[in-house]
């Protein structure tokens, strides 16, 4: 009986080795194949019209260089192997694209590591890229001291900011800011007359290797800022309505020639605030929008709410005001009116905006 079960299992070795004989026989043809160290850990570090392949070498002591492919093989680039652990290249001349590129290991006798073995896929990146980029936000306003820039909020990807802007004697001032969290600064050499800043913000890739750049113009409007308003209010249907002088509020800029004024007093919107025998107060509906010529010329009043509002209050400019910024002097005169039905001129105003 044991004859019989060793003759079973050895007949049964015997046709196990000849099948499997059988399945590398066609790896066998023209003799044992060597396969040396393949490369692992492998990454693509993204660049302009370029890209950074990096992999992990192999223990394997015989290997003497690696061969990148790509473009299926069509394209290639060599390098020696070195002692370092990580090797890096550098894969110059690649359109912006999406590219796939296989890392090949050579030993002297000129074996290669498993075909489709290290395999890894990253970007070329180029204009299409930067143009997708945006410039840092920035807050533009004017100031007794200068040019007020106000980055309100955190960028963490952006490397810095550029700022190149004219100064008062006519030069090309420029600054550097390198802060990734919400700030501000002055620009105090600025020109008074300082119409556009230019902004350059830059920013490299998650692990890319090199720097992009965004780039605008922003359009400075003087008349921006916080003031001091006094002035003279008359509401002709309520003498019990008087103006809030001084009033403190801010000309915020809408565009580089509409400012609407904001109430910083009470509301802190943009309403015009009154007295109501002698108690905080302000018209509803009405809010005052200036627009200007690049002149810094008032041309017109608007309400902010409708011309009319749902009350029917709007705003007309009086022509017979200064009606104009003096960016030297940094103060603004303007006279106007609320008109409302039932009385043509509701209330008039005359302010003068001192800046802060």
């Amino acid at each position: 009986m044991k004859n019989i079960i060793y003759a079973l299992l050895l007949t049964a070795g015997l046709q196990a080795c000849t099948k499997m004989d059988h399945e590398y026989m066609p790896y066998l043809t023209n003799g044992e194949i060597f396969y040396t160290g393949v490369p692992t850990n492998l990454a693509v570090h993204s660049g302009r019209g370029r890209v950074e392949v990096q992999f992990t070498r192999s223990k394997d002591p015989n290997i003497t260089r690696f061969v990148v492919y790509w473009n299926n093989r069509e394209k290639h680039l060599e390098l020696p192997v070195t002692n370092e652990v990580i090797q890096k290249v550098i894969v110059p001349g690649l359109p912006e694209g999406e590219y796939t590129f296989e890392i090949v290991a050579y030993d002297k006798a000129g074996n290669a590591s498993t075909p489709g073995s290290a395999i890894v896929s990253g970007s070329s990146l180029g204009q299409l890229y930067e143009n997708n980029l945006q410039a840092r936000r920035v807050n533009v306003t004017n100031s007794q001291s200068g040019i007020l820039l106000d980055f309100p909020a955190v960028d963490t990807l952006c490397k810095y900011t550029t700022v190149g802007y004219t100064t008062a004697t006519g030069t090309t001032g420029s600054m550097k800011y390198l802060a990734a969290m919400a700030f501000a600064d002055t620009l105090k050499n600025a020109s008074p007359v300082l119409s556009s800043i230019q902004l350059t913000t830059a920013y490299i890739p998650v692990a890319g290797i090199d720097t992009f750049y965004a780039q605008q113009t922003v359009a400075v409007n003087l008349a921006a800022g916080a003031y001091t308003c006094t002035g003279q209010m008359t509401d002709n249907t309520n003498a019990a309505l008087t103006g809030p002088y001084p009033w403190n509020v801010t000309l915020r800029q809408v565009t580089a020639t509409q400012l609407e004024l904001v109430d910083n007093d009470q509301t802190n919107d943009v309403y015009h605030k009154i007295l109501n025998n002698g108690g905080n107060s302000y018209y509803g509906s009405f809010g005052v929008v200036l627009n200007l010529d690049n002149n810094y010329h008032v041309i017109s009043v608007i309400n902010k709410y409708g011309q009319p509002s749902s009350n029917g209050r709007s705003a007309e400019l009086d022509p017979s005001g200064v009606n104009k910024f003096d960016p030297v002097t940094r103060t603004l005169k303007v006279k106007y009116w609320m008109n409302q039905p039932g009385s043509t001129h509701r209330t008039s105003f005359d302010e003068t905006f001192t800046m802060k």
